[in-house]
């Protein structure tokens, strides 16, 4: 039997998470902040909606300062992609919200070198459907959005062991409905995930199932039932995993769609966001577990304040 859902509103708990790490902060004073590069401007869901609230969510902490850098819009001229040129280097982490049109050859190979180079990268929702045929990224994502001939795909059973389909076999890619779904933490000792409840509930939301690609040393940390009911396969799905690639490590999070904002609005997806840039950017998460962190059976939901 599904679990009882109830959605409840609860504000401010960032306002509880600053002053929890304030002591943190204030010690730390001549430490300089995170630095985040959020890369959006084309995708297939509202960008324009989600960058503006992923920015005010990684600033409100008062330990990150994120800055958005937006490509340039679907069909623009060449002369404005020549001019495009992220400076990844000069950041901790870089948070993609882009799925669109592929990146210039030297803007490609820059984001690999910073990648191999020890740069953190976490890779959100849609931006695992992108850059089809760019071979380095497919392989530090290591599960995107392709059919299921392109390669491996992996689910958890029910006893916990991760299968693997092999490249044409088994379940395709997608989605099915938009729900509430419970997450399960598959690996309490990272930083991200420790002190997380077994099982809670993430609000309504895309659960992504059938991911394919090179599937080499993945890393799951948390991961969904896709209830057949709903479309979905009937298999526990991962959902947010990541992938050592040279010095750095690439972090993919499924969560996030956004039509409404519900599925960012929710407290359990706001901490692993800010604890995966931190663990990313330096191996550590000082980000708390707050008290209305979701349960088993009641989503959380929090807006962040300016």
């Amino acid at each position: 039997m599904a679990p009882m859902k109830h959605i409840k509103q609860t504000k401010g708990w960032l306002l509880g998470l600053v002053m929890a790490t304030s002591l943190l902060i204030s010690a730390a004073a001549d430490e300089a902040q995170i630095k985040v590069l959020v890369i959006s401007g084309q995708n297939n869901h509202n960008w324009t909606k989600s960058t503006p609230f992923l920015e005010k969510l990684l600033n409100s902490t008062g330990r990150i300062q994120a800055t958005v850098c937006n490509s340039p819009s679907n069909n623009a001229p060449k002369a404005e992609w020549d001019a495009w040129q992220p400076k990844f280097g000069d950041f901790g982490c870089v948070l993609l919200n882009y799925n669109g049109e592929s990146w210039p050859e030297r803007v490609q190979k820059d984001f690999v070198e910073y990648v191999r180079n020890g740069g953190g990268v976490v890779v959100l929702h849609a931006s695992n459907n992108s850059f089809t045929g760019w071979k380095e990224y497919e392989q530090m994502v290591g599960l995107l959005w392709r059919g299921k001939e392109f390669g491996d795909s992996l689910y958890f059973d029910k006893d916990g062991n991760i299968v693997r389909e092999k490249a044409g076999e088994g379940r395709n890619m997608g989605h099915g409905g938009q729900y509430d779904w419970v997450m399960t933490t598959r690996d309490p000792s990272n930083p991200i995930t420790q002190g997380m409840p077994l099982h809670w509930m993430h609000a309504k939301d895309e659960l992504y199932h059938g991911q394919r690609g090179p599937a080499a040393d993945v890393h799951i940390l948390l991961s969904a039932y896709s209830d057949p009911t709903k479309g979905g396969t009937g298999h526990d799905e991962p959902i947010v995993w990541w992938v050592p690639y040279g010095k750095g490590k690439v972090l993919t999070n499924v969560m996030g769609h956004v039509g409404e904002l519900t599925p960012l609005e929710c407290v359990g997806f706001q901490v692993v966001l800010l604890r995966s840039v931190e663990w990313l950017s330096t191996g550590e998460c000082h980000t708390p577990l707050p008290e209305n962190f979701p349960s088993e059976s009641e989503v959380r939901l929090n807006t962040p304040k300016s």
